[in-house]
């Protein structure tokens, strides 16, 4: 991706930010573009990974509707900064207390363990029951799907070949390189609207898609699992002990975007440490 002015020698930095649930990806500049002025936007498809724009399976970027080369000029001065977002608040106490609440279920440690760190691991080696469980768990260590080796490293790869190799569950800092977020990105059930969301808008200025608040399609949602997403979506189905009806656990896109913020925060864990 370049953005140049005259020459491609006065490119400017561009930082690329991806958002997993509304699949969009994002480029900041490292500084302010200068007013009343023509500047070029080049989109430059690479022959392979990890340099350019690329999918999960590696297939690179080709021309479709959207041109890979634009202009466009600059207003007279800076336009009025956006409201800044809400600061997230959130500790591993609040999220395995209620975002999480309902994949505690599953992902348990056996009763009497109060070793620290735990040593009766749940299935999958992986505890959303309590903070101390989620720290030593899940926050920077290499969920068990994503291990392609005969043992496992504590900390995922920052530049695998392939994407999601080795991929922590909880990567402080990035929702979109944390295993637990396409997890739960795979259960279409998780994008419902509750009450804190009356309708769906999009979290960027210029307009995106309609389906900005929609889960992924069946053609993304196959691509993921055939790529690097395994097993059940989180959190799985269970049933209630008042009947034999099956129930679908779930959670809503509101949830989702608390979890992101969470994690984009740097998914803080005082209380476990």
């Amino acid at each position: 991706m370049l953005l140049f002015t005259g020459n491609k020698a006065n490119s400017i930095g561009l930082t690329p930010e991806y958002d997993l649930l509304e699949r969009v990806l994002v480029y900041r500049t490292d500084r302010s573009l200068q007013p009343n002025t023509l500047y070029s936007l080049q989109i430059v498809p690479a022959a392979s990974p990890p340099q350019g724009i690329w999918a999960f399976d590696g297939a690179p970027l080709v021309p479709g509707e959207v041109p890979l080369h634009m202009s466009f000029t600059t207003g007279d001065g800076p336009a009025p900064l956006p409201a800044p977002a809400p600061l997230n608040t959130d500790t591993c106490d609040t999220i395995v207390t209620g975002a999480l609440a309902s994949c505690a279920s599953c992902h348990v440690t056996q009763p009497g363990d109060e070793t620290v760190p735990p040593t009766k691991y749940p299935p999958m080696g992986l505890d959303l029951s309590t903070s101390r469980g989620l720290f030593y768990t899940a926050i920077d260590h290499v969920a068990h799907q994503t291990e392609t080796g005969g043992t496992a490293a504590n900390v995922g790869l920052e530049t695998p070949l392939r994407f999601g190799v080795q991929m922590n569950v909880i990567d402080p800092g990035y929702p979109s390189t944390s295993y637990l977020m396409y997890k739960l990105l795979e259960k279409p059930e998780n994008f419902r609207l509750d009450s804190s969301e009356p309708s769906c808008a999009t979290g960027y200025h210029a307009p995106v898609s309609d389906g900005n608040c929609a889960p992924p399609s069946a053609a993304e949602l196959s691509q993921l699992r055939e790529w690097f997403v395994r097993g059940d979506p989180m959190p799985k189905n269970s049933r209630p002990f008042q009947d034999q009806m099956p129930f679908t656990a779930a959670i809503s896109h509101s949830t989702l975007k608390r979890i992101a913020g969470w994690i984009s925060a740097g998914a803080p864990c005082p209380e476990a440490r």
